[in-house]
């Protein structure tokens, strides 16, 4: 329906035009309001409202036999009772309710409420690579080419004759050796963790192919594993130290000059955490610490005046033991990596059993090829 604007009227030469068009305004605008009025009073929405209440009573009511109202009481205490006394304190219907399957076996990560982060033991990395020399190759082994002479010049005069002089190579077979593991998980698991479970176990598999790796690089026999620096320290110039500690800082300070010069400006030191305890208080004839901390928090820590690297697998202070190395290991250690991690999601050899397997391998070697190049202290017995 078109709604007419009425018709202005004039009275004569005594109506006011002004005052006439602001009146027809008026009247139009009451117009348009008495529609709008009338429009909403067809829009009625109360009989929706009502209905849409009626269905959220009905959703909210508890099944017949009252088992929701008993099973979220049931989460509500399994819960409750695991903040303030832990997983021991449960019964065994708590206990189902508040987890899915196993705890040991993962249904930590599925319980309702609880943080994403999964705590685990912290793994130490391998602080070899940081050190050594790396290199990758495309077979299963490598031969790296040694120096064993050197070239042997010699002064002569304007026209006499030169010396002839070349020098000697041999060469070091590194094999690789691989790692492998498989970890079976549930298929229900994978699907109803809150997290995202198969990226935790390929990092969590990393870290302990590290773990293990760093152990291998330092004490490996090279059976089925790679062959660790210490495996060769018959071979390297070594300086006794008394097994109680007593003549340390002199056992320092001779290994420290037990190694050759061009080798010593690049060196680093090697030894575990108990060994630098006893390390950081000492003092030199000076009186000054031999051990001082990294100016800057990426900075590493220094013992006369050369970097320190804190490896878990080195031996204690012992007799017989070789507690610290110090050395060139960019130029003395040889890292060979064959094939990085590589991980697989096996959904198909545990299907009939609702097994899912995450596969995980890698190949990597290495040995000392510079002897020279490391020097270490040796225990021995205190008199």
């Amino acid at each position: 329906m078109t709604q007419h604007m009425p018709p202005i009227e004039f009275k004569g030469d005594d109506g006011d035009p002004v005052e006439i068009v602001t009146k027809s305004l008026d009247d139009l605008q009451k117009s348009v309001d008495d529609r709008l009025k009338a429009v909403e009073t067809k829009a009625d929405t109360s009989k929706l409202v009502e209905r849409i209440d009626k269905l959220e009573a009905k959703g909210n009511r508890p099944i017949g036999d009252g088992r929701q109202e008993k099973d979220d009481e049931i989460e509500k205490k399994a819960l409750s009772t695991f903040l303030r006394s832990g997983v021991h304190a449960l019964d065994d219907v708590e206990k189902k309710t508040l987890n899915l399957g196993s705890n040991p076996a993962g249904g930590y990560v599925v319980a309702p409420e609880f943080s994403t982060r999964v705590l685990q033991t912290i793994s130490e990395q391998s602080p070899m690579r940081s050190v050594a020399n790396i290199m990758s190759i495309g077979t299963t082994e490598v031969y790296i080419p040694k120096l064993i002479s050197n070239v042997q010049p010699g002064w002569v005069t304007e026209t006499g004759p030169r010396p002839t002089s070349e020098p000697a190579f041999d060469q070091q077979k590194i094999e690789v050796f691989e790692q492998a593991v498989i970890v079976p998980v549930s298929q229900q698991l994978l699907e109803d963790s809150f997290l995202d479970l198969e990226a935790f176990l390929r990092n969590h598999i990393a870290r302990e192919f590290a773990k293990m790796e760093a152990a291998a690089l330092v004490n490996g026999d090279g059976n089925g594993k790679p062959k660790g620096f210490l495996a060769d320290a018959a071979s390297y110039e070594a300086v006794p130290v008394k097994d109680d500690g007593s003549d340390l800082v002199d056992a320092l300070m001779a290994l420290y000059y037990a190694l050759p010069t061009e080798y010593a400006r690049r060196a680093t030191w090697a030894l575990n955490r108990k060994t630098l305890a006893a390390i950081r208080g000492l003092k030199d004839a000076n009186g000054a610490f031999i051990w001082q901390p990294g100016l800057t928090e990426s900075a590493p820590a220094s013992l006369l005046g050369r970097p320190i690297v804190e490896m878990v697998d080195m031996p204690d202070l012992a007799d017989g033991a070789y507690p610290v190395a110090f050395g060139d290991f960019r130029t003395g250690y040889q890292i060979v990596d064959r094939v990085g991690i590589q991980t697989m999601r096996d959904d198909y050899t545990g299907a009939d059993n609702g097994i899912v397997k995450i596969r995980a391998r890698r190949r990597v070697g290495g040995a000392t090829v510079m002897p020279e190049a490391i020097a270490v202290l040796e225990g021995v017995a205190a008199a």
